[in-house]
């Protein structure tokens, strides 16, 4: 179950489709419940997508027509497990697992730890904690997992840290497309994954493009991402050489390629899923530029040198790191880049998200 939280998200994150594909490839049959429109039922390579409606703003306020629509969709399913990453349907679902007697994990990103304090998370068997910790030595530490524990005023058992990674085989250099770079007629491409929302701030990147078209810089924009704002993003972008893409309508590996093919990344939106962003960028050897909070020492992430730069969301701060990093050769950015991302390799964070499902499995046989 995920994305009711987020109106902009329409489709899986690749963190979630790249967990199906785990999941599968381990022998187990994975359903991803999302909102839209209307109802329909899709089966991909990562698992089967199952759409339920939810119109306008009732996927952000949480009006009861989600609930029932997602409860009919569960008596359907009749799951083994139920897998929650997202905030909004959590309280229900928890409830539904209990009631119905099937385990259940939620998935709670680490900034999401004040909210998860409430007393409904005794409603799941476990709590998995997925931290955002930009260090390469993160993994290895308990100290972020005691710590939040007690902020979850959780038991420490119930709590299991996996931090973030990234597929380093889907996700890789190799997917650099030469013809589609060129293509572009552009010395410098850019591209920009995030939800068309405020949150998402685009609005930075188009900004950004325009103050270099307009120097008479060759560049060339690709905007990865869907939302309420894309009508409005696009006005805003015309006469500039900004193009459009719907995440939802590319495969993982051609969001890879997009990633691959482009010369710097820019990592401009807030919230839980931009470490991921980061990482598939940098995994495919395309550094980063990423925006952070004025002040916040923790929002900042550790590159190899020439690998990215982290900047504050200042239009000529933004401008200048672009300038340093196409001063250094594309041969030592790109291997910097992925030199920076090798160490959240997800194939042991994979691993662990499949042990804890076993776990549930024995708990449930146990009950």
């Amino acid at each position: 179950m995920t994305n009711f939280y987020s109106t902009a998200a329409l489709t899986p994150p690749s963190a979630v489709r790249l967990r199906g594909l785990a999941y599968q490839a381990a022998g187990h049959e994975f359903s991803i419940i999302v909102p839209g429109s209307a109802p329909s039922v899709t089966w991909t390579d990562y698992g089967t997508l199952v759409t339920v409606p939810a119109r306008g703003r009732s996927i952000s306020r949480g009006f009861v027509p989600i609930a029932r629509a997602i409860s009919r969709t569960l008596e359907r399913l009749v799951p083994d497990q139920l897998e929650v990453a997202d905030r909004l349907s959590a309280r229900q679902l928890g409830r539904w697992a209990k009631s119905n007697k099937v385990p259940s994990l939620l998935i709670v990103d680490e900034s999401d730890a004040v909210w998860a304090a409430e007393r409904s998370l005794d409603d799941f068997d476990r709590l998995v904690l997925t931290t955002g910790q930009a260090r390469a030595g993160a993994s290895d530490s308990e100290e972020p997992a005691r710590h939040t524990a007690q902020a979850l005023t959780e038991p420490a058992e119930r709590v299991v840290q996996i931090p973030v990674g990234v597929n380093l085989e889907t996700f890789s250099p190799l997917r650099h497309n030469s013809p589609l770079h060129d293509s572009s007629g552009a010395d410098v491409v850019v591209v920009c994954a995030a939800p068309l929302t405020a949150a998402g701030s685009v609005s930075l990147a188009v900004d950004v493009i325009r103050k270099r078209f307009e120097a008479g810089d060759a560049v060339h924009l690709v905007v990865l991402g869907d939302g309420p704002l894309r009508a409005r993003l696009e006005t805003s972008a015309l006469g500039l050489p900004v193009q459009f893409l719907s995440a939802r309508d590319l495969t993982l590996r051609e969001r890879a390629e997009v990633f691959a093919t482009a010369d710097i990344s820019l990592v401009t939106q807030t919230g839980p899923d931009r470490l991921a962003g980061t990482l598939e960028s940098l995994a495919s050897g395309t550094p980063v530029i990423r925006l952070t909070t004025t002040g916040n020492v923790n929002d900042r992430f550790d590159f190899v040198d020439g690998g990215g730069l982290n900047v504050s969301r200042d239009v000529s701060h933004i401008a200048h790191a672009f300038a340093v990093l196409e001063a250094e050769s594309v041969e030592k950015r790109r291997r910097a880049a992925r030199s920076t991302a090798v160490p959240f390799d997800s194939m042991p964070h994979d691993r662990r998200m499949l042990d804890v499902h076993e776990t549930l499995a024995k708990l449930a046989v146990d009950q």
